[in-house]
């Protein structure tokens, strides 16, 4: 299978940085990796698809750099992403 190479823009890193609490250097919740939190912004299948940063991505917390392999703990996002966390009803 051929895999889609996609360029993410600054302005989707950004984007993506919101998103997210910490990193593995400074969070022992990180658990995503950032592709992953990056894939919840977009519509491709994931298994046919690789990020490239056209800048690296900073975390909110230490400041050490992202890059798409490393694992960052997302904050909780709206309940259209794959990455949101479905609470139960009270």
């Amino acid at each position: 299978m051929n895999k889609i190479l996609v360029s993410v823009s600054q302005a989707a890193v950004v984007q993506a940085e919101q998103a997210i609490e910490g990193c593995q250097q400074c969070s022992l919740d990180a658990s995503v990796s950032f592709a992953r939190l990056l894939h919840s912004f977009r519509n491709y299948r994931t298994d046919d698809v690789d990020y490239i940063l056209s800048v690296l991505a900073h975390c909110p917390s230490c400041g050490s750099e992202i890059k798409e392999d490393t694992f960052v703990k997302a904050k909780l996002l709206t309940s259209r992403s794959p990455l949101s966390v479905t609470r139960p009803p009270v």
